[in-house]
């Protein structure tokens, strides 16, 4: 839009003023997807009675907001939960993402509603690496659905942070919580 507003004439005021408008009338990503950083064609909302899923399915990601040096020293991470569909023809329906702490609570939801991410296309979910609310045993759930016939999704967690000026990352795999519906 900033390229609208640096356009000069009635022409390229209005068309900006339009832009605005629509942007205003949508509701809002961010209100449907917490905490993700992209948005677009890849990854976009559908409606419960629009799928047709045969397979239904739950993964625990295992993610940690920091770790321990020693007992009282810990480095705060940042987490980035990778949802990969590997399937070059099909869609993958993600149906919830929920965080949890140490504890067993749950956080947050990062998306609300349903959303698909099309085939070959990545879904990324990020939480900061200052927000430690999720400890050492924080943790994903990941409801997804899809055909019987398509390639499950990979599913992990990245974390990576700094101390000084030594950094360090690594990453967790999904584990299937119970069989498939």
């Amino acid at each position: 839009m900033a390229g609208f507003m640096l356009r000069s004439g009635l022409f390229g005021r209005s068309v900006a003023v339009v832009g605005l408008l629509l942007a205003l009338a949508q509701p809002a990503y961010s209100e449907q997807v917490r905490k993700s950083p992209g948005k677009g064609s890849h990854f976009y909302s559908v409606q419960p009675q629009e799928v047709k899923a045969t397979r239904d399915c739950s993964v625990y990601v295992p993610a940690y907001s920091h770790i321990y040096l020693a007992e009282s020293s810990q480095v705060p991470l940042a987490v980035t939960l990778s949802v990969r569909n590997m399937n070059s023809d099909k869609r993958l329906i993600i149906k919830s993402v929920d965080y949890f702490d140490t504890r067993g609570e749950k956080l947050e939801s990062l998306i609300s509603g349903w959303f698909a991410l099309a085939p070959m296309a990545t879904a990324s979910f990020v939480i900061d690496q200052q927000d430690l609310s999720g400890g050492a045993g924080a943790n994903f759930i990941v409801h997804w659905a899809t055909d019987e016939s398509a390639q499950e999704p990979l599913i992990e967690a990245v974390m990576a942070g700094y101390r000084g000026t030594k950094g360090l990352s690594f990453s967790s795999r999904s584990v299937k919580l119970l069989p498939c519906e």
